[in-house]
């Protein structure tokens, strides 16, 4: 007798249960309980020094309108493109002060989409080399036993949360994920700037 097929509520109750048993949402709420920790201590710190030592709105303006926006950008996708050491949301607040802000965050979110494939390819050079590729599995080696675990879902996480994007990235390229789920789940990332956006610009005004 064929089997009967699940529905699609029962397919999504079985991955819902799947991730709740792996920790894929404690991982998510963790990286997000982070970024709302770090926002706000840097947010106190800024109100404290504007308000104390130095004109924060100033300095700020300084840097928009005289640091080439070109200079800004390569520094961004540079950043994006090699583990994120300069966190995206300071480049979404510096949008915010452009002519059109909207799509100045459309184009970071491209990039941040480009800069995904290339710590993609990143991955894909380093699994080539066995002896690099051993070093950054004990390196990265969270990361890739999460990829193993969840894969696309990882990817998508990783582009709208706090989670580590690039070094994501890397690992699923590591793991030789399929090229073509990659570029589709790391679309996600679009809806991250944005959202992103919609917040920052109301919670910071400088």
């Amino acid at each position: 007798m064929p089997q009967k097929r699940k529905s699609i509520f029962q397919r999504w109750w079985l991955q819902f249960q799947y991730f709740r048993r792996t920790g894929f949402y404690s991982e998510v709420g963790k990286s997000l309980l982070r970024f709302l920790l770090i926002f706000g201590i840097i947010f106190a710190l800024l109100y404290f020094v504007g308000q104390q030592f130095l004109d924060i709105d100033v300095i700020f303006n300084y840097f928009v309108h005289h640091v080439p926006r070109s200079l800004v950008i390569a520094t961004f996708f540079l950043s994006e493109s090699f583990l994120s050491p300069i966190p995206s949301d300071l480049f979404i607040i510096w949008s915010e002060e452009m002519p059109n802000p909207w799509l100045w965050l459309t184009l970071l979110a491209a990039l941040s989409y480009i800069a995904g494939v290339v710590s993609y390819g990143w991955g894909q050079l380093i699994r080539r080399n066995r002896r690099i590729n051993e070093y950054f599995t004990s390196k990265f080696e969270k990361h890739i036993r999460n990829s193993k675990k969840w894969g696309g879902w990882l990817i998508a996480a990783a582009a709208l949360t706090p989670l580590p994007f690039s070094m994501s990235m890397v690992a699923v390229g590591m793991l030789n994920y399929p090229v073509r789920r990659m570029l589709l789940w790391t679309l996600f990332r679009f809806p991250r700037f944005w959202l992103y956006g919609l917040l920052l610009y109301r919670a910071v005004n400088f």
